[in-house]
């Protein structure tokens, strides 16, 4: 049974998260695709994602049977990275030159490469995972719970079912399940996903053309490695 303490705890979470829902906003550039992948935009059909394609705020990418999806943030080249059998919602939140990023995962498995001190959080049916510069994978299943991998960094995960919070450091895995419980184990290499998008791949640059809220029409050149 959860306390009373736990559920105030649970109430202070939810402005937080709202806080993210501003649906239009520019604030992520596809750079790869492997597979079949689609998005959906305001309960629109799914249509096809293709590299060079900009996420807007609200975004909803789900990738098919062996598909893999690469995408960059606008403001500080922070990547995340899609396997296969994933549905996420993207969303993010403009403030001066940064973008205050927030990603639902529904179901599947993502790496997070945070590149700044900016806010980033990833959110599924059980957990919370909070960063700061930092390098994880997420995977979620939505019948048992998450499991969250250290690479660098620290990610601080919040259990939404009992309140509970541990820090993730490099070389951990985070349990957090849907029971309430939440614990820490070493990382086994065997249980790390593989990451699609090699060094060879990333040694490019991406120009996109596209009009700013003002409808002026601007190019953003990412060299990302």
């Amino acid at each position: 049974m959860i306390s009373a303490g736990i559920k105030r705890r649970q109430a202070l979470i939810v402005p937080l998260f709202l806080c993210f829902a501003f649906a239009g906003e520019k604030i992520a550039i596809v750079t790869k695709i492997v597979g079949k992948a689609e998005y959906v935009r305001k309960k629109e059909p799914p249509k096809d994602l293709k590299r060079g394609f900009v996420i807007e705020s609200g975004d909803e990418i789900l990738t098919k049977r062996d598909a893999f999806v690469a995408l960059v943030f606008i403001d500080d080249r922070s990547a995340l990275k899609i396997r296969e059998r994933s549905q996420i919602v993207i969303n993010g939140k403009k403030s001066a030159k940064k973008i205050s990023k927030k990603v639902d995962l529904n179901n599947g498995i993502i790496r997070a490469q945070v590149n700044s001190n900016r806010d980033f959080l990833v959110q599924t049916s059980v957990s919370v995972a909070s960063v700061k510069g930092t390098d994880f994978w997420v995977i979620s299943d939505e019948k048992t719970g998450d499991s969250i991998i250290g690479l660098e960094g620290l990610v601080t995960l919040l259990n939404r079912v009992s309140g509970e919070k541990i820090d993730i450091k490099p070389g951990i895995t985070g349990l957090s399940s849907k029971d309430g419980s939440l614990q820490s184990i070493k990382s086994d290499p065997k249980n790390t996903p593989i990451d699609l998008v090699q060094s060879a791949d990333q040694e490019k640059k991406l120009e996109i053309i596209f009009n700013n809220s003002l409808g002026k029409q601007k190019k953003l050149i990412i060299d990302y490695k």
